[in-house]
């Protein structure tokens, strides 16, 4: 759990300003990730199809889920889960809501203490290159173009690494279609995937998408 942090003391006048960033080399991970990051820069909304497969690595099980998802910055999340799943993730710009059909219960924490912001970091504002130090993974295969291995430049307990599926004809075209799959793995090495496909920036949400009111009995956890 977060602890508050001491006050700091006031700014000096003659204090140094902090060193600017230096620009990645061309054609370097961290350049590619800069490249998509100016994709995103105008873009408020998105949507897209997606397909999510979570893999317990001790337990060696897999589960399939598919659905839509919406998003509206600044931090506005909806996954939409097919029958017969009931799941429900949604997130108001402030507050997430984790709802598990299954159990009957829901996780609700602030959207900034989860793993979105990591995993959606090339749409929620702040960027992948803030966000992450990158390098190219030549083992994993796919067709579309480089993928990412990115790790977070502020530990967190949600994923030890994030890696990015970038598509190399939607990057060259500016598309947000750019991002093909997202897949996260934590310290225990389990993977949460994401693949997206249909990706359209819509130019309004109804906002009613970004609100879940769980089923009466539902078990709500606050963290």
């Amino acid at each position: 759990m977060a602890t508050a942090s001491a006050a700091a003391p006031p700014a000096s006048a003659s204090a140094a300003a902090p060193a600017p960033t230096a620009a990645p080399a061309p054609g370097s991970a961290d350049a590619v990730a800069v490249a998509i990051d100016q994709v995103f820069l105008d873009k408020k909304t998105f949507f897209a199809k997606f397909k999510q497969e979570h893999t317990q690595k001790v337990a060696g099980t897999t589960k399939k889920s598919t659905g839509v998802f919406y998003f509206e910055r600044p931090n506005k999340i909806s996954f939409r889960y097919d029958a017969p799943s009931k799941n429900r993730i949604v997130s108001d710009g402030t507050t997430l809501k984790v709802y598990i059909g299954d159990d009957n219960q829901m996780f609700v924490q602030s959207v900034d203490k989860t793993e979105y912001p990591g995993a959606l970091a090339f749409l929620m504002g702040k960027g992948l290159g803030p966000s992450f130090t990158f390098a190219f993974h030549d083992k994993s295969k796919f067709e579309g173009g480089p993928v990412l291995l990115g790790k977070p430049r502020q530990a967190t307990p949600h994923y030890d690494s994030v890696y990015f599926y970038v598509d190399k004809a939607f990057l060259e075209k500016k598309d947000p279609g750019v991002i093909r799959r997202v897949m996260l793995v934590d310290a225990q090495g389990n993977r949460n995937r994401f693949d997206f496909e249909g990706s359209t920036q819509p130019d309004a949400i109804d906002p009613a998408e970004f609100t879940f009111t769980p089923p009466p009995g539902t078990n709500v956890t606050q963290n």
